[in-house]
């Protein structure tokens, strides 16, 4: 007997078991050991991007003698040197993360990306919505005062957090300084290179998803003229179709709105993606925001308080702009069939009127065929008394003229019902 283990026999398995396994071991959290500086970016590109940039990065990683990624991945690490570099591919944005360990005395200035080459960066594909450069200060580093903290992020109104129960403090001003970047500078008390890895990674998540949630704020404002001008010119439609009486002129209006209802359709076929992406993006934030549970931090101003404060009307603005461009097309469709239905009853109303003056014509036309019919009977008797009469003269020798007229006189009755006769069977042979 064969001592081997035998295979598990399970039924035939989906196509995309593998992929949903696999799905979220795809994003393992970044491992962090303070002091530490990373530089973090968020480029937004479309979907067949990812080809491109695991292209660049197959070609980065062959010049650091690094594994290169797979033909298929969403997420790749690379050792470059002093540099970790992560990559990451969002439904609609990637981001990379450069990750530089060590102590350093400028944490804004000796960044990790300056380790980088530039010409790489320029070559990836997309357009950079995020920024962001982290400094994370080891556990015995002096906690910097105001007036450092002040030259770190420039004079700009500073945000802190502290997290519950822990020393970890975060300092950010949500700003872009004069290098382009965003700031935000942590100082560590105690956790270790997962836990920091996490705790930093959730922050730059929730930088990256309140961008990209205010990408649909944008859309929003820019939509709000076109609104405002397909909102007019439905007002102005509306009380044409109350002032018209004319058939023509209602489907001049159906014409007009048509064209407004198909611009109305490209405008909210456009921004649709755009705000469901915003209502995804601000759950994620929201759901970050409670993931850092960062509480006040001296008499800073919380992260999480100026982002509702803030944050919060920007995502209503995009729900107030999205349910508008709903309600206007509901309100246009509503318009149109309003005005395709007096459209149809005009036009019934016509074809009734046209029935009824066809079925007056067709009574006319009977009466007419009728005395037709009339006179043709009597025509016809008349050529055939005529002809009988002619007949009849060949007999005077034997009944004389008196009797020919006699003959002549009977006759008459039975030609008239004969041709009528006649004429009625065959009327009735054509109507079947």
């Amino acid at each position: 007997m064969d001592d081997q283990p035998s295979a598990t026999i399970l039924p035939q398995l989906h196509d995309d078991r593998a992929a949903i396994v696999a799905e979220i071991h795809n994003r393992p959290q970044p491992e962090l050991a303070a002091p530490a500086r990373m530089s973090h970016l968020a480029l937004q590109s479309s979907n067949d991007a990812k080809a491109e940039e695991r292209r660049l990065l197959a070609e980065l990683c062959s010049a650091y003698s690094a594994l290169p990624p797979a033909e298929d991945a969403l997420y790749h690490v690379a050792r470059l040197g002093e540099l970790q570099l992560r990559w990451e591919r969002h439904t609609e944005f990637s981001t990379f993360t450069l990750i530089r360990e060590g102590p350093f005395t400028a944490p804004f200035e000796e960044t990790a990306l300056k380790l980088f080459a530039k010409p790489w960066l320029e070559r990836l594909p997309g357009r950079l919505v995020a920024a962001n450069h982290v400094a994370a200060l080891a556990d015995d580093a002096p906690m910097p005062d105001r007036e450092r903290l002040s030259e770190l992020f420039e004079g700009h109104h500073l945000l802190s957090g502290r997290i519950q129960n822990e020393d970890v403090q975060l300092w950010t001003s949500l700003r872009v300084h004069a290098d382009g970047f965003g700031r935000i500078l942590v100082k560590n008390a105690g956790y270790d290179r997962f836990r920091l890895g996490r705790f930093v990674q959730r922050t730059l998540e929730l930088e990256t998803y309140r961008l990209m949630a205010l990408l649909g704020l944008v859309q929003a404002r820019r939509l709000s003229a076109p609104i405002d001008a397909l909102e007019t010119r439905l007002l102005a439609l509306t009380i044409g179709m109350r002032d018209s009486h004319d058939v023509a002129a209602e489907r001049e209006l159906l014409g007009q709105l048509s064209d407004l209802a198909a611009e109305h359709a490209t405008h909210a076929s456009d921004s649709a993606f755009r705000f469901g992406a915003t209502r995804a993006y601000a759950e994620l934030v929201h759901e970050r925001l409670d993931r850092l549970k960062l509480e006040r931090n001296e008499d800073f101003e919380v992260v999480g308080s100026f982002l509702k404060r803030r944050f919060e009307p920007a995502m209503r603005t995009c729900s107030a702009v999205e349910e508008r461009m709903a309600g206007l097309g509901e309100r246009i469709g509503r318009a149109a069939d309003l005005l395709r239905t007096r459209v149809d009853l005009a036009l019934q109303e016509q074809n009734q009127a046209l029935l009824t003056s066809m079925d007056r014509r067709a009574k006319l036309q009977l009466r007419l065929q009728q005395t037709v019919e009339g006179l043709s009977v009597a025509a016809v008797s008349y050529y055939i008394v005529g002809l009988w009469s002619y007949v009849l003269k060949l007999t005077v020798p034997a009944i004389g003229d008196k009797g020919v007229a006699i003959a002549t006189g009977l006759a008459v009755p039975v030609v008239i019902i004969g041709v009528w006769l006649a004429v009625r069977r065959f009327r009735a042979r054509i109507g079947h």
